[in-house]
């Protein structure tokens, strides 16, 4: 594989990742604001006010950082799982000069495609 190659399939995956990943964004992004938002409105609503963020009792914070460490570990994974599906669309991408193909594992592993192997693909 050339590195021009190398750099077509590296950008195919990143523009196929990056557009699967807008949409999470935008979600976790609108799940954030209407936590906060939430969380003021409870403060008002209980007396303290936007000024009764800085004299939080230990419960509401406790709440308002496990909101955070749950949206945040949820965006890890989806993450993970939108990076895997932007790597399936990739491999299964043609390009018009070159073919990308996955070569199963064998048992004679160190053997390369050369003059005095030719009918074996060569790993790359």
């Amino acid at each position: 594989m050339t590195l021009r190659q190398a750099f077509k399939v590296w950008w195919s995956y990143s523009w196929r990742a990056s557009l699967l990943v807008i949409p999470l964004g935008i979600i976790m992004t609108a799940w954030s604001l209407f936590g906060l938002f939430s969380a003021v409105e409870h403060l008002s609503l209980s007396g303290q006010g936007v000024s009764g963020l800085a004299n939080m009792n230990i419960d509401q914070l406790t709440r308002l950082m496990g909101g955070g460490a749950t949206l945040w570990i949820l965006s890890m994974v989806l993450t993970a799982v939108i990076q895997v599906f932007a790597m399936r669309w990739t491999l299964n991408s043609r390009w018009s000069d070159f073919r990308l193909k996955a070569v199963p594992p064998d048992a004679e592993v160190g053997t390369e495609a050369g003059p005095d192997n030719s009918s074996r693909p060569a790993r790359v």
